[in-house]
């Protein structure tokens, strides 16, 4: 029994060692277990780049536009406004004829209530009262809609009549200053008056009776330049004599009189 049991202990050793012994078929089965991993690798690498051609490449980077700011919005006045490059007077109607009710000067806006499309004039209120004028448009700029505004029909032309006379006319300043080759004073004097008509078209200025300068209306001084003769003593200094008027399509003012002399 023992025998037995020893030759099957011994057999089964053999048949275990047998199936552990590497034969031919063994090899070919190892060599291509090689080269499986190898060609798994290659697939794999191949899977691969195919995955990274179909990835969709990345769109370049489009930059976000800059802000632009809205330029603000301005308001157009919704009353029509008038400045003027020059002081401008503002009468009853569009022309010296009519009655001089005030001014606009160069800083003030005025609102503009009208317009005489066949004179080119401007209506206004002017500032600080409700007095409605005309005002002459030669140096006026009006801003806001103006299409809406009234048409003001020329107003008849009034009665006329004569400026009154200027007031407070005098010599300001005066200079005499001899000039010994002519033996005459060459003279500067400085005319100033206060205006106190409405309807004059300007003023008239006259050197002993002689008409020296013509001004325009609303003038109030005016410096004029001359020479006198120097009259040795005894004789008595020469006296000059001005004066002035105010003037319109009606007639003239009376005189007023300054007289210079030098010593």
């Amino acid at each position: 029994m023992k025998k037995k049991n020893l030759f099957l202990s011994i057999l089964l050793i053999i048949v275990l060692s047998a199936c552990n012994l590497p034969s031919g078929g063994d090899n070919a089965g190892n060599s291509n277990s090689t080269e499986a991993p190898i060609d798994d690798l290659a697939l794999t690498v191949t899977a691969q780049a195919l995955l990274l051609n179909q990835v969709t490449n990345t769109p370049e980077f489009t930059a976000t536009p800059q802000f632009t700011a809205t330029p603000e919005f301005t308001a157009t006045p919704s009353v029509p406004q008038v400045s003027v490059t020059t002081n401008t007077n503002c009468r009853t109607g569009p022309g010296v004829v009519y009655d001089l009710l005030g001014g606009l000067n160069v800083g003030q806006t005025a609102e503009v209530v009208g317009k005489s499309s066949s004179t080119g004039y401007w209506i206004i209120k002017l500032p600080g009262s409700n007095t409605i004028c005309w005002l002459f448009p030669q140096h006026a700029t009006v801003s806001g809609n103006t299409a809406n505004l009234p048409e003001y029909p020329v107003p008849a032309t009034p009665t006329p009549s004569l400026p009154a006379a200027p007031k407070d006319f005098k010599v300001e300043t005066k200079i005499c200053t001899i000039n010994g080759i002519t033996l005459k004073y060459e003279v500067t004097i400085k005319l100033t008056w206060s205006d106190v008509a409405t309807n004059e078209s300007g003023y008239r200025i006259y050197e002993n009776g002689a008409e020296i300068v013509t001004l325009d209306e609303n003038i109030t001084q005016y410096t004029h330049n001359t020479t006198i003769a120097v009259v040795p003593p005894p004789g008595s200094p020469l006296i000059y004599t001005y004066t002035i008027e105010a003037y319109n399509s009606t007639g003239k003012s009376n005189q007023k009189e300054v007289t210079v002399q030098c010593q």
